[in-house]
């Protein structure tokens, strides 16, 4: 299978090493707008891909099986309405789109396009969370009641020193929301198998200031509702601080309460018991040359695009994969966020 990533970005620095270690798939061509040099590693490969500085050209001078849309989320919508057209198959990352109205548009698109479209929600995959979703299938702590996701991480000191760029512009799509709040609310749909009715939300900027830049992208949210089934959550998360606590997602249930500490502690409590962790065993081997960056990723996105690539090819679908109506719904929660 060959692939082409456009982004120069998380594209090339953590999708495009693990993509390679895939015994299917090449990365054959690549795009990146600003940077005219492909990494080291990349020109270091027995075939290094292709390098284009024009996104369209590459579409239209290579013959791609998968296209991976790892550019600024103002460029999505477009990107991946013609690689729809040209029939690529596609992984677009997160924020999908800019708004609920592009989403639509490209979700329309895809049924009468003979192309697949997944959302890159890799953290579905992360072998922790799987045994967590795992726990709550099997009713082991009954009907939903709140879910609760909450994460600080200590950036004020990096925010106060260093360029955001892109990051910082609301209009760009850039801020937390878009960077994390996604991954959070589309954890809250797949763990809990439900849709939410009734959102409210706020979103601050904390350091509007810093390293000569003036910032109106969100570095802060905070967002509650309820579910169809009538359970409620919480989600939340603060950058703009001295001290974090990590992440902390925990699942309360009519029976028990799941918790998952940093994506490396999960524990669980009975009625009347106590909050216990589960001593997990995850088998596999971890590639050892990985950046640092790469291996924090590859044990979700490694067993992703196999699926991915199972999807593609053998048209085998998988409960946990976030195709195209996951990222438009994912979209619409957005929208209500943001009151568009």
């Amino acid at each position: 299978m060959k692939v082409g990533i456009i982004g120069g970005g998380f594209g090339l620095s953590v999708q495009a090493p693990i993509i390679n270690l895939h015994p299917k798939m090449e990365v054959s061509a690549v795009s990146t707008m600003n940077r005219h040099r492909l990494p080291e590693e990349l020109l270091n490969w027995e075939n290094p891909p292709n390098h284009y500085k024009n996104w369209a050209e590459m579409l239209e001078k290579e013959e791609l099986d998968l296209l991976f849309v790892s550019s600024l989320p103002i460029f999505h919508f477009e990107m991946v309405k013609e690689a729809l057209k040209k029939g690529i198959n596609i992984v677009c990352e997160k924020p999908f789109t800019m708004n609920s109205n592009e989403s639509k548009e490209l979700l329309n698109l895809s049924k009468s396009c003979n192309a697949k479209v997944l959302i890159d929600f890799e953290w579905r995959y992360l072998p922790i969370r799987q045994k967590m979703k795992e726990l709550i299938q099997k009713d082991s702590i009954g009907k939903i009641i709140h879910f609760e996701y909450h994460i600080s991480s200590p950036q004020y000191q990096n925010l106060q020193s260093s360029k955001r760029g892109w990051m910082g512009e609301k209009q760009k799509f850039g801020g937390m929301l878009g960077a994390l709040g996604t991954h959070m609310i589309d954890c809250l749909r797949w763990l809990v198998s439900d849709e939410i009715e009734i959102i409210n939300g706020l979103l601050h900027t904390h350091v509007p200031e810093g390293a000569g830049e003036q910032r109106d992208a969100d570095d802060a949210f905070f967002i509650h509702g309820k579910m169809k089934n009538n359970s409620t959550f919480s989600i939340q998360l603060m950058s703009g601080i001295n001290h974090g606590f990590g992440s902390a997602l925990k699942v309360f249930g009519s029976k028990g309460t799941i918790t998952l500490t940093n994506d490396k502690q999960l524990c669980c409590g009975k009625i009347n018991g106590q909050v216990e962790e589960l001593k997990i065993q995850f088998k596999g081997n971890f590639p050892l040359h990985l950046s640092e960056e790469a291996s924090t990723y590859y044990p979700a996105f490694y067993p992703f695009l196999e699926k991915a690539y199972d999807y593609m090819v053998f048209n085998k679908t998988d409960k946990d994969l976030p195709i195209i109506e996951d990222g438009h719904q994912n979209q619409i929660v957005i929208d209500k966020i943001l009151d568009i």
